[in-house]
């Protein structure tokens, strides 16, 4: 038992011993840390409103600036950086440049130097010691901002100039005669790589210069020659005419029916009348002719060209494909049943159709010699023995009513017609199938409703003017003898004269 105690003693006195020890080490770390966090947010505190070493802008250092005179520098030295830069971009054996200059560049230089100012602010303090350190380098964007319609110029200038392009295979036919041209490949550069690359290195810091290279890659043509070999012969036609109509309209006429005139639609390619047309400017050539606005006729540039729609509409009704698209006009016209027109208005009313075939169609038009003519042609066999027609039904007449206007400058009793009446209708149309010339199916299509417009009669309102009476003549009181002479003249009173 004695021996016991006294071999515990030392060890006790080491323990003891260690423990102090361990205690000092640990008062020293502590110190130690609490010396470092309190240089570190010492040194942070410092920087609070200054900007980290290792942040820039386009290559201006700006750490150890304030907000202000980082803005103030930015002033200074961002104009001439910025407008000394250039983007070239090479394809194949062409160059085309793009200055900043040219893209009109606009930027805030408050507004970068604010986010400069942010840059690791919202980090620990031991993260901000870094950026303290210069172990962490940021480049803030320069919030450049520039004229996107003048790249986008430039995006276009580059695609036509290095791209070719193709050249879809064309038809032609003749008396029934067909003929195919082959198509040709073109080469093309990829348009959204081009946007984004060119504005990817906008904002970017490139230096003085930054080359951007670009490979081309063939576009194929839309149509090709092997498409349009399933167009075979004719697969509908429709046809109006036009009489007693002014130089001008007929002009018009001819214009609208010779863009339409050679149009190719692949299967489920959609026409759009207005879309092929577009404005009927006097630039263009069209005349002044008579249209409806409304309910009056008014002459108006492209007058004439809805009787080409609607030539064309009963073309491609008669191929028994269905519109997309289509308005009637607002009063009834000549060249038209009711319920079976199809009238335009760029931009508001268009006519369009969708080529639903699995075959291409091709459009030919023509307007000569009083007939406006559409003929559809694709492929005739798949037809069948089946042949379509539009046809209209007329439920409801509206006649005109007489409205008179008094005129002040004509007579009672006068009348004059100064604008003829129209009738209105509603009309319902159908769609016709036959099969080997019976009819087989009835499909009703639209109904229609046509304005009636009054027959305006001007009556006179002014009074008629009396004729004027003459007042009887005054016999002289003094009779003289007719006998006696005027010893005066010596002439008789029968030879004088009244003196009125």
């Amino acid at each position: 038992m004695i021996g016991d105690k006294k071999g515990v003693g030392p060890l006790k006195k080491i323990n003891k011993n260690t423990l102090i020890l361990a205690g000092v080490i640990v008062l020293i770390l502590v110190i130690g840390i609490i010396s470092y966090v309190f240089s570190v947010n010492k040194k942070v505190a410092s920087w609070q409103d200054k900007i980290y070493p290792g942040v820039s802008v386009y290559g201006i250092d700006l750490g150890g600036l304030n907000e202000e005179e980082a803005a103030k520098v930015l002033k200074e030295k961002l104009p001439s950086m910025i407008l000394d830069k250039k983007l070239v971009v090479k394809v194949e054996d062409k160059t085309l440049e793009l200055t900043y200059e040219e893209l009109n560049p606009s930027y805030n230089p408050e507004e970068v130097a604010k986010e400069a100012m942010a840059v690791g602010k919202d980090e620990s303090n031991f993260t901000k010691n870094s950026y303290i350190k210069g172990k962490k380098t940021t480049n803030v964007d320069s919030k450049l901002s520039y004229d996107e319609e003048a790249l986008a110029a430039f995006e276009n200038k580059v695609i036509d100039e290095v791209g070719v392009k193709p050249i879809n295979a064309s038809i032609e036919i003749n008396s029934g005669n067909i003929s195919i041209t082959d198509e040709v490949s073109g080469k093309s550069i990829n348009k959204e790589e081009l946007h984004n690359t060119l504005v990817d290195n906008i904002n970017s810091d490139p230096g003085n210069e930054a080359v951007l290279t670009f490979e081309l890659v063939v576009e194929e043509a839309k149509i090709k020659a092997e498409d349009l070999t399933r167009i075979n012969g004719k697969i509908s036609t429709y046809s109006t005419s036009y009489v007693n109509t002014g130089d001008g309209r007929v002009k018009n006429m001819e214009i609208a029916a010779d863009i339409v005139n050679g149009t190719i639609l692949m299967p489920g390619d959609e026409f759009s009348y207005n879309g092929l047309i577009g404005d009927t400017t006097p630039e263009k050539g069209y005349e002044k002719a008579n249209t409806y606005v409304g309910n009056e006729i008014v002459p108006d540039y492209g007058g004439g060209i809805c009787q080409i729609s609607t030539t064309l509409y009963r073309a491609v009704m008669n191929a028994n494909i269905r519109s997309t698209e289509r308005m009637n006009h607002s009063l009834t016209v000549s060249y038209s049943e009711p319920g079976l027109d199809a009238t335009v208005a760029n931009p508001y009313i268009d006519y369009k159709f969708v080529n639903t075939y699995d075959f291409p169609i091709y459009i030919q038009g023509s307007v000569s010699g009083g007939i406006a003519n559409f003929t559809l042609y694709g492929d005739a066999e798949a037809m069948g023995n089946k042949t379509y027609e539009l046809v209209n039904e007329i439920h409801e007449k509206y006649n005109p009513e007489i409205k008179y206007e008094d005129d002040p400058t004509m007579e009672e009793g006068t009348e004059k017609v100064v604008s003829h009446g129209m009738p209105g209708y509603k009309a319902s149309s159908y769609q016709v199938t036959y099969e080997n010339g019976v009819e087989v199916d009835r499909e009703f299509i639209a109904t229609d409703v046509y304005m009636t417009t009054d027959t305006i009669v001007k009556r006179g309102t002014k009074k008629k003017e009396e004729p004027k009476k003459e007042e009887p003549k005054k016999e002289d009181s003094k009779k003289e003898d007719p006998k006696k002479e005027d010893t005066t003249n010596n002439k008789t009173e029968s030879d004088k004269k009244p003196n009125n």
